[in-house]
Parts: C-alpha cells; sequence; structure tokens
C-alpha cells in the first residue's frame, strides 16, 4: 500500500471544502461539533503477514474545521509497539444513517518489538464504513495504513483491519 488513502483524503476534503457543503462561506470557519471517543480493536499487518492485535483509542474534538474534523489518537499493539498523533477525519454520510470515514494523522512511531518501520514519524490514514445509531454512537469497519511518506528508506508500511466504536462526548 502506497500514499493512496492519504491522496483520496486530501482529495476528497479539499473537494468538500470548495464545492460540497461548503460551497459557501457559511463553513469556512471554525464550528461547533459533537465530540467522540472511539476504541478501535484490529489486526495489524507487515509485509502481508499477520503480526497481531492492535487497540486504537481516539478523540474528536468537539469542534470543525469546515468539514474536518480534529482527532487525536493513539495506538498500542500487541508486541508493544506505540503510535501516537494529530491530525483531521473528514466524514461523509451516506443512505440510511451510513457513512464513510477518511482521516489523516501524521504522528510518532515508538518500535518495541514489532516491525521497523524506517522513520520514527509516521503517517496514518484510514479509510471507513459504518452506522450511526440515533443517540450518535458510531460503529464502523476501517482499514488504515501507516507509513513513513518516503521520509526514508525503507518504506515499508503497515496496515490494520479494525473494528470501531465510538460514542458522543
Amino acid at each position: 500500500m502506497d500514499g493512496s488513502l492519504a491522496l483520496l483524503f486530501a482529495m476528497v476534503a479539499a473537494t468538500d471544502l470548495t464545492f460540497g457543503s461548503c460551497g459557501t462561506n457559511a463553513c469556512r470557519g471554525e464550528l461547533a461539533a459533537p465530540g467522540r471517543a472511539a476504541v478501535q480493536y484490529g489486526e495489524v499487518l507487515f509485509q502481508r503477514e499477520r503480526q497481531g492485535r492492535e487497540i486504537y483509542v481516539q478523540h474528536q474534538l468537539p469542534t470543525r474545521i469546515g468539514t474536518l474534523e480534529p482527532v487525536l489518537g493513539l495506538s498500542v499493539s500487541a508486541a508493544g509497539d506505540t503510535w501516537i498523533g494529530a491530525g483531521l477525519q473528514w466524514t461523509g454520510e451516506l443512505p440510511h444513517r451510513t457513512f464513510v470515514q477518511l482521516s489523516l494523522l501524521p504522528g510518532l512511531y515508538a518500535q518495541t518489538d514489532g516491525p521497523e518501520l524506517g522513520h520514527m514519524i509516521e503517517f496514518r490514514s484510514s479509510v471507513g464504513v459504518g452506522y450511526e445509531f440515533d443517540n450518535g454512537a458510531r460503529v464502523s469497519l476501517q482499514f488504515d495504513h501507516r507509513s513513513n511518506a518516503e521520509l526514508s528508506d525503507p518504506n515499508p508500511g503497515l496496515e490494520t483491519f479494525g473494528l470501531r466504536v465510538a460514542l458522543p462526548i
């Protein structure tokens, strides 16, 4: 996997901010939005080989910049590897209370017994689809990719498939 998810996030966010629901100046500034706390449990793959499980917690701040939601994330793998980052998330509504999410979070990676990713700075880009309940709680299937965006060689990347539950706070 390369930087395809990061590029997709950038294109969708820019298009939505320019032509979508933010085509007017009405949502160009900082706006109040519901904050959410999320936990994701997933399977980590490195070079298509299973590495074990990972817990990822995310905090969506109670604000928006246009249609973009600031988020903070922290993950710890079964091997003890840790990633922490901050970035933006975009959520698009689909029919029947479903949604699609894209995000991009630059962060720091601390390797212990897990794979060598080539750099301390690792970008986590993700895509997910899910369902939002009447109370604002969300459940989604997520796929993400982490790599150093060619900051160093090698740049092998790490993938995670997970189930995320997000609750409004």
